[in-house]
């Protein structure tokens, strides 16, 4: 992994972006200490995304609603008519696309047909393992069965961007939860984690229901969907 100053970023920005576009990172210091990456975007998936509405329509739905149960709050989102991309999904978006909730349809009519939703495993493991939490969870493991299988299908068949926790990743966290601490903005190491998935992805906005997370996205200059 090559180094850079902010300096020489400035300065030699370009050469830089070539040295990304042949495979390589680089990191970005001050004064010596790491503060960013400049990696590639990831490439678009192989397959559109196709929805989930058969998926909903034999799922329970439960009270209160998964996204509520993971930090997300009952509203009436407004989608705008264009989304730009790449747009990074967290489990509060993901339970509205595999189970039916108000919203769940308008939901995803906005991201149907798309090639740039990214995904991380920690927001298939949070959806997972809130949904274990709840009544039908404990009551059946058939329908907990087949949200699993819906989801890794998603993420095996390419209909969906995949992005991995790292070391890398986990550093990055903590500079974020830091920087926003400095702003009085307090997030928990689940939504630290998404933010920095979210910047690795190099993604135009985040799909969350989660108030925290919205708020912390907005004030480092990245876009929060849908419009509350």
């Amino acid at each position: 992994m090559r180094r850079a100053g902010v300096r020489e970023a400035r300065q030699n920005l370009s050469v830089l972006l070539g040295f990304v576009g042949r495979g390589h990172e680089v990191l970005i210091t001050d004064r010596g200490r790491p503060v960013a990456r400049l990696v590639a975007p990831l490439p678009l998936s192989v397959n559109p995304f196709g929805g989930r509405a058969a998926l909903r329509r034999a799922m329970p739905r439960l009270d209160p609603p998964l996204s509520v149960a993971l930090g997300g709050l009952l509203t009436d989102a407004a989608w705008p008519r264009r989304l730009s991309g790449p747009l990074y999904l967290d489990a509060t978006a993901l339970a509205k696309v595999y189970l039916p909730e108000r919203d769940s349809a308008a939901m995803e009519r906005a991201l149907r047909g798309r090639r740039d939703l990214t995904v991380s495993e920690l927001a298939v493991t949070e959806l997972m393992a809130g949904y274990a939490r709840s009544d039908a969870g404990h009551r059946s493991k058939a329908t907990a069965a087949r949200l699993q299988v819906a989801l890794h299908e998603d993420l095996d068949s390419g209909c969906l961007r995949r992005v991995e926790l790292s070391a890398p990743t986990h550093r990055a966290a903590e500079r974020l939860a830091l920087t926003l601490a400095e702003r009085k903005i307090a997030v928990g190491a689940g939504a630290a984690l998404h933010l920095a998935l979210a910047m690795t992805a190099g993604v135009a906005g985040v799909v969350t229901f989660d108030p925290a997370l919205a708020r912390a996205c907005e004030s480092l200059g990245l876009p929060a969907l849908p419009h509350r």
